[in-house]
This record gives C-alpha cells, sequence and structure tokens, in this order.
C-alpha cells in the first residue's frame, strides 16, 4: 500500500481549531505554529515546508503575492521566501525553524500571474523591476538578485520571445512602474533592453552574456557553464600517453575503420566486406549510393594526414575548419546543407541542441575554455563534447566531432581512437551522464580506454587487424559482443578521478 503523503493542515474556523488542537494533543497531528498543523514525521517537516510554503503564504495573506526573488524561483532560498501583501510595514514571520516569510509591503494587484491554485506571482515586466531595487545607500538588497541577474533573464527572454517579446515586456514595465513606485527601476530595465536592443550604448551591461548578445555574438550560457565544469575535470585528469609514428599502410587501415565505425554508429550500416569494396574499389553498394558516399567522404579526411594533424589556431579558424570538413562528409547530401551551420534549432531525444544564434557565439566562448587546456587528449575529449553538445550543422555532427577529436591527438603524434559499434552504448552512456548530469568520469574513461585498445591492434596488416578486431567482438552490436570486448579493456586499468 502507498504511503500518504504528509500535508499542511489549516484551520477553517474556531470551532475546527479546537479540534486539530485535539488532534495535536492525542499525538496525531504535530503544531508548527499557531494555525498550521501536520500529519508530517518531524523529520519530514522541513522538506514539507519547502515544498509546500504557498499554502501556508496563502493562509496567512490571502490577497499576497509571491515577489522580488521568490517570483523568479518559485521556491525558498535559504529558507526564506519573499512575498509582497496588503500591510501597512514590513514584516518577518518564522515558521518553525526551517521556513522564513519574509512581507513587504505593496500592491498585490498589478502586473500578476497565477503560477499555482493558491497564490499569484509577480509577472516578468514587474519581478524584473523588483530585482533592481537597491537601498538608499545603493547596496543591493536580499530580496533582489540584482542586475548581472536581471540582464541574464532579459537574454533568455530575448533568446525564446524575440526582439518584439522583450520591447513588449518593457512596455508592460513602462505602463505600470509609476502605479508600483518603481521609476528609477524602470529607468533601469529600459537601459539594459535598449543596450540588448542596439539602441543604447552598451556600456551600462555588466555581464559577459549581455555583452556579448548586445555585439550579436550571443552563447548558450548553460552550455558554457557545463564546459567549463568539463574544463576543470579534465584538468584533475592525467591521461597515459600512446605515441603513433606514422606508417602508410598503418594510417590507412586504421583510417578504414576509424571511418567504418565512425558511420555504422550514426545509423551508416554496412558489412566490413561493403565498406571494403567502398573505399578500397571505389564501387558504390547498390541503390545506396549516398551512404556509400559517407563512409568514402569520412575516410578522405581521416586518412588525409595532412588535413588530421592540424587543430584551430584561433575561434574563427575552429568555425572555418569546421565548415571545411563538413563540406568534405557531407557532399553526397545536398538537402544537409554541407559546410553551413544550421539555420533551425535540432535535438536529440528531450536535448535541445545550442540554438543556431548562439552557434558561433558559443564555439567562440568555448575556445579560451579550450586553450587553458593541456594538449593532447584534454584538448581532445573537450573538442568533441563541445562539437556535440553545439551540434552546429542539420547532419553529420557526431561523425565531425570525432574527426576533430583524433586531429587533437594525431597533433601530438598520439594514437587516434575508433569507437567500434561494440562500445556505442557506453560511449553515448558518457555523453549523456556529462550532458544531462554533469558527471564526465565515464567520457573520459571511454576515450582513454578506446585510445590504448587502439593502439594495441596490428594496423601494419590489414588481415590481422580486422581479425583482431573480429576476435574482440567490436563489430558486433553490444548485446552481442560486450562481455568480449570488455575484457580487453580491462587490461588498460586507467584511473581517473571521480566526478
Amino acid at each position: 500500500m502507498q504511503k500518504k503523503a504528509p500535508t499542511l493542515i489549516f484551520p477553517q474556523d474556531t470551532s475546527d481549531a479546537k479540534r486539530l488542537s485535539r488532534e495535536v494533543r492525542s499525538g496525531r497531528l504535530k503544531r508548527i505554529r499557531q494555525g498550521i498543523y501536520t500529519d508530517a514525521n518531524w523529520e519530514d517537516i522541513p522538506q514539507l515546508l519547502h515544498n509546500r510554503w504557498y499554502e501556508i503564504v496563502a493562509y496567512l495573506y490571502p490577497t499576497a503575492i509571491a515577489s522580488h526573488t521568490t517570483a523568479a524561483s518559485l521556491k525558498p532560498e535559504n529558507n526564506t521566501v519573499h512575498i509582497t501583501a496588503e500591510v501597512g510595514r514590513q514584516n518577518k514571520i518564522a515558521i518553525g525553524e526551517d521556513l522564513i516569510i519574509e512581507v513587504h509591503p505593496g500592491d498585490v494587484n498589478t502586473l500578476t500571474e497565477r503560477f499555482c491554485p493558491e497564490l499569484n506571482r509577480s509577472s516578468p515586466a514587474r519581478f524584473l523591476m523588483e530585482n533592481l531595487q537597491r537601498a538608499h545607500q545603493d547596496v543591493q538588497l536580499p530580496k533582489a538578485r540584482g542586475q548581472l541577474w536581471v540582464e541574464q533573464e532579459l537574454v533568455k527572454y530575448l533568446t525564446r520571445y524575440s526582439e518584439a517579446g522583450l520591447n513588449a515586456l518593457r512596455d508592460q514595465a513602462k505602463k505600470y512602474y509609476q502605479r508600483l513606485d518603481m521609476a528609477d527601476e524602470f529607468q533601469q530595465l529600459d537601459q539594459l533592453i535598449s543596450a540588448l536592443l542596439t539602441t543604447h550604448a552598451a556600456d551600462v551591461l555588466q555581464s559577459s552574456l549581455a555583452i556579448a548578445t548586445a555585439k550579436r555574438e550571443p552563447y548558450d550560457q548553460t552550455r558554457l557553464e557545463l564546459l567549463t565544469q568539463l574544463k576543470d575535470y579534465l584538468l584533475r585528469c592525467e591521461f597515459p600517453e600512446r605515441p603513433y609514428q606514422y606508417n602508410k599502410s598503418s594510417w590507412r587501415h586504421l583510417s578504414f575503420f576509424e571511418s567504418y565505425f565512425s558511420n555504422y554508429i550514426e545509423g551508416t550500416e554496412f558489412e566490413i566486406n561493403e565498406a571494403e569494396q567502398i573505399v578500397f574499389s571505389k564501387q558504390e553498394i547498390i541503390n545506396r549510393s549516398a551512404d556509400s558516399h559517407d563512409v568514402l567522404s569520412v575516410f578522405e579526411i581521416v586518412q588525409d594526414y595532412t588535413e588530421m594533424v592540424t587543430v584551430p589556431s584561433s575561434a574563427d579558424d575552429l568555425l572555418q575548419r569546421l565548415c571545411h570538413r563538413h563540406r568534405i562528409i557531407m557532399h553526397a547530401r545536398p538537402e544537409k546543407r554541407p559546410g553551413e551551420l544550421k539555420s533551425e534549432p535540432n535535438k536529440a531525444g528531450d536535448t535541445l541542441f545550442v540554438l543556431p544564434s548562439h552557434v558561433e557565439g558559443t564555439i567562440a566562448q568555448a575556445f579560451t575554455l579550450y586553450q587553458q587546456l593541456p594538449i593532447g587528449m584534454p584538448r581532445a575529449i573537450f573538442m568533441q563534447f563541445l562539437i556535440t553538445e553545439c551540434h552546429p550543422f542539420d547532419d553529420g555532427n557526431g561523425r565531425l566531432a570525432r574527426i576533430m577529436m583524433n586531429a587533437e591527438l594525431v597533433a601530438q603524434e598520439q594514437f587516434k581512437l575508433i569507437v567500434p559499434t561494440v562500445h556505442r552504448d557506453s560511449y553515448l552512456n558518457g555523453l549523456r551522464q556529462a550532458s544531462r548530469s554533469r558527471r564526465f568520469r565515464t567520457l573520459c574513461k571511454v576515450f582513454a580506454d578506446l585510445q590504448a585498445y587502439t593502439s594495441t591492434i596490428p594496423w601494419d596488416d590489414y588481415g590481422s587487424a580486422r581479425s583482431a578486431l573480429e576476435a574482440h567482438c567490436a563489430d558486433k552490436l553490444p548485446d552481442d559482443g560486450v562481455a568480449i570486448f570488455n575484457k580487453q579493456l580491462a587490461v588498460f586499468k586507467i584511473a581517473l578521478p571521480p566526478g
């Protein structure tokens, strides 16, 4: 039987209050504060107050609204919520030891919206002005998050609703700021919006995100934070070096399987014999012209040592190299706009990648992080994840990301790596953990293991290389060969820090 969720209980009248008091004396209820009861266990009360704070506010102040920082977060911060109510002076109410309600006097009817059945909140036009409020000594108030936060919110609003939406928000604030007694706050908000829309000097802006947006170089702040965390993790890692000495035969054979597996992971599936026909005999597979060119095009890049030894020297160089390599690998699919950055948002499952308007700015900002990393594997992993998270093109992003990763290794005369079919699930799981949970160890371990594995294959002789890969079930689906393949990886014992 499912356990009943704890609730907050409020008396409806004097008789009901007496009944609840008797329930407390009998031990069936607990009294949190005068007029506020619960059937929760003592240890569950802090979380209950955190989750259901708005019920308490609605009981104590039926016409109040969530305002200031709370209107934005819709949850307690430091066990505190801020509300505006029809009261004569400011007040602070402690609900036990786990919730404080800061009550601010003010208008509860202007620029408000319903956010739950029990309570209204300040609408965006209002809570942006509220969060710009300062004390007379020009000190930021605890109830306000300040200009930096407001700038970031305005950028989000601009991204979501375009310039027309941001102008509409400003019009709302302009219409009602006098009624709310927020002339100074509106003037500041107006300047910030004008700066973002380039109708006012950008020197009023403080955040790097807002400044970049005003310069028409917007970037994905959440992705940049994610990439910063990856950079910090990579700086804690020590990767064994796997030196590679160039040999024409081994390079060609390794490049063949690099292309074969990279395409297979993306759904361009051929038998190895068919791929050999495409690459070595230059013969298309019947009725699969575009797929055949996918395999051959990736091979033509990754077997070109001059191409693969080249890494970007600047953010602009990185963008140009991405477009150049994408144009080559996708040239047989004109509908995918080879070499052109995406113009429409793209996603995989529930993951929405960087918006088209933010791709160039995000890559430019991330390049600074890339430069802070040691050469070799740290930069290789960072580059792969950057391209994967940005997904800058309509298609071909996974193949391109792995090409960019391997180029970082080749440039340092290290073994590039293959991502065989059998290890696809581990590879994708590492990407998911990094992207969704900001846990990077699995992804880094996957790449470190695969580079070590790649370095053990006898690439000089094609037949021996293929036999080794097939013996290790590298070409099998994960369900069919992962146990055997993982035994090959287990011998490397590469230790990486948690994170």
